[in-house]
């Protein structure tokens, strides 16, 4: 039996049983498994990690480890960007986003907040990473299971359980705040939302929504009409909550 001394660092600790958490840990092992397979091991997803030096170099995920070996292992950094040494992908320039069956909620959420993310309640495991690889969108989940399978390139494991909690999380996970354009994308199918003209939609609407409002909005791909009635108040409720009133 081998043996090799891992540290984790930051918000890796969140993934690791509370006895073993922002400590040096013994991870016993037979043969000589790569650094990939003995991080995720001990409960940690590779798309959680940026960077893994062992005895003070940078190496790989596909390092096999022998015995003895000292290895820090960082999570993603928001205060600079690495120059050598980064695990996986280079970030994505356009924050694009795929999510599990248990987090419709938050999809609503970040729709709402004008975000292309893609939801479905049958979305398979792997439909949800063929489709993370073909759109290369960021799987957002909390099922370890599927980030720790070895195709995921983008991936981030929801803390949070709560919906109001988890769109906060994904919004400081990711720096998106200032990304943010509510009311721009349609909450029941991910299309874009346009104003339109009162004429063009008139003959849809409830007779009290026609007298009341002149203001509406359609989205390009199913057709739902939106207009700033009293569930529009509700969802600016929402927003205010978190600083993000347009």
């Amino acid at each position: 039996m081998r043996s090799s001394q891992f540290r984790f660092y930051g918000q890796l600790n969140d993934f690791l049983p509370p006895a073993l958490r922002q400590r040096t840990v013994c991870y016993r092992y037979s043969g000589s498994p790569g650094l990939r397979d003995a991080i995720q091991s001990q409960g940690v997803p590779h798309t959680e990690v940026e960077l893994v030096l062992v005895d003070g170099v940078a190496l790989g995920f596909d390092f096999n480890l022998s015995g003895g070996e000292r290895v820090s292992v960082y999570p993603r950094f928001k205060a600079f960007e690495l120059q050598a040494g980064r695990l996986g992908p280079a970030p994505l320039t356009v924050p694009r986003f795929i999510l599990d069956v248990h987090l419709g909620k938050l999809c609503r959420y970040l729709r709402l907040l004008g975000f292309d993310t893609a939801y479905g309640n049958d979305f398979e495991d792997s439909h949800i990473i063929d489709r993370s690889l073909a759109e290369r969108r960021i799987i957002l989940t909390r099922d370890l299971g599927i980030l720790k399978q070895v195709r995921v390139q983008y991936g981030y494991f929801i803390r949070a359980t709560d919906p109001d909690c988890q769109i906060e999380e994904v919004l400081q996970a990711f720096e998106l705040m200032a990304r943010c354009r509510p009311l721009s994308r349609c909450i029941n199918c991910n299309g874009e939302v346009e104003q339109v003209a009162k004429s063009q939609v008139a003959s849809r609407l409830p007779d009290g929504t026609r007298r009341s409002y002149q203001l509406f909005y359609q989205c390009r791909t199913c057709g739902q009409v939106y207009w700033r009635g009293a569930h529009y108040a509700r969802l600016m409720q929402k927003l205010a909550r978190l600083r993000l009133s347009p």
